[in-house]
């Protein structure tokens, strides 16, 4: 059977006021070009107050036509971009952040349907299936801890490998361990994925691909759908995944962190 590698940044957030353009090649210039096939792609985690895919869709934002091209739509929930300056190609996937009750944070992945904030984590979870999205729990700093962290176990318990995958993000910066969960999932079959998590402070469009996960699945059948096989790779069971890219050091995740705090209201007025 032929394969494809695929390049994923699985939490990659486009606020009002980041580059979106630049933020796309950053991500694509990190991302590596092994083959002329490698598929580069990032998923959207968009918070209820950014529309970014939705306006895409409606024409109602336009990627600078001298740098990008509109290539595929994928009804499922996806767009192909081409890079007309060195012909490079990303998908720009959709994607739902939410802020559960306890402010545990549930993405739906290939889905831009909203779900309302303040519900239940496994609520939350339940109306991203409903939508034909895939859910995901991202780790944030000192959101998978203690009674929050319980949850997280609980909601691993509840819901397969099939219909639940995590994220681990740049913000576990280096020399931070990575939760005993994430070995624990991984047996079960459970997708672990990356992302870079940009932070909605301006600047932070330099972190996009800067962590990501890479992994092979079937050959597509078709070249402008792509939401469908990644979904069913992703759910398998026996995805095996790498990690490229650099988590932040200690000092850079402080940088970030005190950039995100002292950026004007209307930038941060709501998690990341």
């Amino acid at each position: 059977m032929k394969t494809v590698r695929v390049h994923l940044d699985a939490h990659v957030h486009a606020y009002p006021w980041h580059d979106v353009s630049a933020l796309f090649r950053t991500a694509l210039d990190r991302m590596p070009r092994k083959t002329p096939t490698d598929l580069h792609v990032v998923a959207l985690a968009e918070r209820a107050d950014c529309s970014f895919f939705q306006a895409l869709a409606q024409d109602e934002f336009r990627l600078p036509a001298d740098r990008w091209q509109i290539l595929a739509w994928d009804p499922d929930g996806a767009v192909k971009v081409r890079h007309l300056p060195d012909q490079r190609n990303l998908w720009i996937m959709a994607g739902r952040q939410m802020a559960a009750a306890g402010r545990v944070e549930v993405s739906s992945l290939g889905s831009d349907v909203p779900v309302p904030d303040g519900q239940s984590a496994a609520d939350t979870i339940r109306a991203i299936l409903d939508a034909g999205g895939l859910p995901a729990l991202n780790w944030a700093p000192g959101k998978w801890l203690f009674q929050r962290g319980k949850l997280i176990r609980r909601l691993c318990a509840a819901f397969p490998p099939s219909q639940l995958v995590l994220i681990d993000t740049s913000l576990r910066c280096r020399g931070w361990p990575a939760p005993r969960l994430y070995a624990r999932e991984r047996q079960k079959g459970r997708a672990i994925l990356a992302g870079s998590d940009p932070l909605p402070a301006a600047g932070e469009e330099s972190a996009a691909g800067a962590y990501y996960a890479s992994f092979s699945i079937p050959a597509l059948d078709d070249h402008a759908r792509l939401v469908a096989p990644l979904k069913a790779a992703l759910t398998s069971g026996n995805l095996a995944i790498t990690y490229g890219g650099r988590r932040d050091s200690p000092l850079r995740l402080l940088r970030r962190l005190r950039r995100h705090q002292s950026a004007p209201a209307g930038f941060s007025s709501r998690p990341s």
